[in-house]
């Protein structure tokens, strides 16, 4: 049931530490997302055609002006000429068609005829039922009454040489061919070949009606030839592009529809416009360097997923220096951003691995940012992405060891360099042009300085303000002027002095494998600070009665495994670091107390005894330097108990006791390897020969006999000295 319970509790954490790191990576992208939007966010104009531009608007990012494009694209295919064939079929059409206009019109000239000769002499005029009748022989034309009067009015031979003339030329213009569209000049054509016999009224009333009723062309158009052309030459045609940063409107123009529909485009009218594909392309280029980020983590550097309040000041690291070169970049110069900020920030205040991470993200986020959401990669971008990348990696390299504060500055002066030495570079690639180089190291060499100074100046308040463990802040809780370190050294000296001995086999064992050494020393001078709280309980704070002779063996494991609550209790209350606190709780991870133990199964009997009771609460040691901790203050407790400690017997020991903690678990859940608790067993051996050596046995000697036996002997000696002075000559 117990075994169960934790279980349960245990998948609980989990969960509980999963959804925390869920919320914090929303929050994370929320905020940057909101960081870049405002950064890309164009302005935007209350401008429509016909307005005076206030001022020069240039494109935010690479734009198609579509309606010239289209009007470009358009007149291409206009100007494209139509694709004909020749209909034969269409002569023999025509020449059909004529002919049965002809003999409608013969029949009505006829009609005319009859009705003039029943005039006689006295002559007349046609009367509406004659002009209906003539109507009503003509059903392929529509003639008015004025056209059916002149061609009632014409002579047999006038008709008949018309209708001659006119098929004759209709035929060779349609040997030669008439093309679609172009019946009107062929008409003036045939026009020029037969209006010259032909009275006017005649050719106006009669032969054109009957020409533009039966003339087709019979060279036609292609209509999918053509299509297929037209549509090659629009596509030929290459778009119409404002590229980044060319001016759109100039000041003082009045402003056309194509450059309303190039502003409307990219965003930049008031209203509902809104660039749509800049959000979501800056949204997801985003969700890809976080990504990038969290991947690195997830591959080098896991630890870093458990990193609790830690994570926050990465993200104010990097938060911080993106709003900082945003702001320098706008109103100062590119170069002149504090783009390694983040890293000597994160370097500084917990170490390399996170600082490797936040230089990553910054430099790919500062440099999308920079070119403004396009994506392009010009010289002014590859030069930011040179100088933050290398920049903080060089800022990473200088301080993974040292971080003091002229380090800093140091590490500021040598990256400024390095930005400097990129700048050429760049240039000399992208440029012919150096004139300007000088002008903008300059900026990158400030740029690297302010860094540096923003660091130093800012590192104390982040310390502070989330009590991070720093080189600086190790130092400072290891002055043993700090109250709880003096409170130990007056009110429990044994207590004290073991904590030093400890101090010096976890700091050598941390270094020997590449550990937290400064951290597990302060952690070994605090982590029996609960024993304040009773001292006299405890074995190396008695002068005389030990008062566990007369206790319960199930107290005094209570007693002793209350320190380490009451370490964290004082821990908190004097604002410790929480790696220290957790190296308080976790030192004794959660062994037995075999003595007490012991001690319960003589009195008790083995069947009424719980090893659970006589535990520690734990939990076990979670970091190499929380176990580190445990091994050395278990080995120098057994060292110090142990009668004529030799080399033999301390190696010994020390193997036999860590073998001990191994097959307890107690370091099953810390990030030692089997090859680091060789290098910590040797490194035990080494700090403890050097306490315990051999010393020689110091002889018996009566120094006031030796002194009076010293001074006789230089009287004698001065003695002689002036008697031989004497018989020199």
């Amino acid at each position: 049931m117990d075994v169960t319970r934790k279980s349960a509790r245990k998948w609980i954490d989990s969960l509980s530490l999963r959804v925390q790191q869920a919320l914090f990576a929303a929050a994370t992208y929320l905020i940057l997302l909101a960081i870049c939007l405002l950064a890309i966010s164009p302005e935007q104009y209350d401008l429509s055609v016909g307005d005076v531009a206030p001022k020069t608007i240039t494109a935010s990012k690479d734009i198609v002006d579509e309606l010239t494009t289209e009007r470009r694209r358009q007149a291409a295919a206009d100007a494209v000429s139509p694709v004909y064939y020749k209909d034969d079929t269409v002569s023999d059409t025509v020449l059909s068609d004529m002919d049965a206009v002809f003999s409608e019109l013969r029949a009505v000239r006829e009609l005319g005829e009859q009705i003039r000769n029943a005039w006689g002499d006295e002559g007349g005029a046609f009367t509406e039922a004659d002009y209906a009748q003539a109507s009503g022989l003509v059903t392929r034309l529509s003639l008015s009454n004025y056209q059916l009067r002149t061609l009632m009015n014409t002579s047999e031979s006038d008709f008949e040489s018309l209708c001659q003339s006119l098929a004759s030329a209709t035929r060779t213009a349609l040997v030669s061919t008439i093309t679609e569209g172009q019946i009107n000049d062929a008409i003036n054509n045939i026009q020029q070949i037969v209006a010259y016999n032909t009275r006017t009224d005649l050719w106006y009333n009669v032969a054109i009606p009957t020409l533009r009723k039966c003339l087709k062309p019979n060279m036609l158009i292609d209509q999918e030839a053509t299509e297929e052309n037209r549509q090659r030459a629009s596509d030929a045609v290459e778009p119409t592009v404002y590229k980044q940063d060319q001016n759109i409107v100039v000041k003082g123009d009045r402003v056309t529809a194509e450059q309303i529909a190039v502003l409307d485009s990219l965003g930049l009218l008031e209203g509902n416009s809104v660039d749509y594909p800049l959000y979501i392309g800056t949204a997801a280029t985003l969700a890809l360097i976080l990504a990038a980020a969290w991947l690195y983590v997830w591959l080098f550097a896991p630890q870093m997923l458990t990193m609790g309040m830690s994570a926050l000041v990465l993200l104010i690291s990097g938060v911080l220096t993106v709003l900082l070169s945003l702001v320098m970049g706008e109103y100062l110069s590119v170069n002149a951003m504090p783009v390694v900020l983040g890293a000597m920030l994160a370097a500084n205040l917990l170490g390399t691995r996170p600082a490797y991470v936040v230089n990553l993200a910054v430099s790919m986020l500062i440099t999308f940012l920079t070119a403004k959401g396009t994506g392009l990669v010009t010289a002014q971008t590859l030069s930011v992405l040179m100088m933050s990348a290398i920049g903080g990696m060089v800022a990473i390299y200088m301080l993974r060891r040292n971080t003091a504060r002229v380090m800093v500055v140091v590490s500021g002066l040598v990256v400024g360099v390095v930005n400097f030495l990129i700048l050429l570079c760049v240039r000399a690639l992208t440029s012919n042009d150096m004139s300007s180089v000088w002008n903008d190291a300059m900026y990158a060499i400030g740029g690297a300085v302010v860094s540096a100074v923003l660091c130093v100046g800012l590192q104390p308040i982040l310390e502070t303000a989330f009590n991070l463990v720093t080189p600086s802040k190790l130092i400072e809780l290891s002055n043993p002027n700090q109250p709880l370190l003096r409170r130990l050294m007056i009110e429990t000296p044994g207590t004290y002095h073991h904590s030093m001995v400890v101090a010096n086999l976890a700091e050598a064992a941390a270094e020997a494998v590449g550990a937290n050494a400064l951290l597990v020393r302060v952690g070994a001078y605090y982590h029996d600070i609960g024993k304040l709280i009773r001292p006299l309980y405890f074995k190396e704070n008695q002068m005389g009665e030990n008062p566990h002779d007369k206790t319960d063996p199930r107290v005094s494991t209570a007693i002793l495994t209350e320190h380490t609550r009451d370490g964290v209790e004082l821990a908190r209350r004097h604002h410790l670091p929480e790696p220290i606190i957790d190296m308080i709780r976790q030192h004794h991870g959660d062994t037995p107390v075999m003595y007490f133990y012991a001690k319960a199964v003589k009195m008790f009997g083995e069947e009424n005894v719980d090893i659970r009771d006589f535990r520690y609460d734990g939990p076990k040691p979670q970091t190499s330097e929380a176990a580190i901790l445990m091994l050395s203050d278990t080995v120098e407790a057994a060292v110090r108990a142990l009668p004529d400690p030799t080399q033999e017997k301390i190696s010994a020991l020390i193997r036999k006791l860590v073998r001990g903690k191994m097959e307890d678990g107690q370091l099953d859940e810390c990030t030692l390897t089997f090859r680091d608790i060789g290098k910590i067993c040797s490194a035990f051996e080494t700090v403890l020969q050097g306490v315990f050596h051999e010393r020689i046995e110091y002889p018996s000697v009566d120094l006031s006999r030796a002194q009076h036996h010293g001074e006789d002997k230089t009287s004698r000696k001065q003695t002689v000295g002036a008697k031989q002075t004497e018989v020199k000559p």
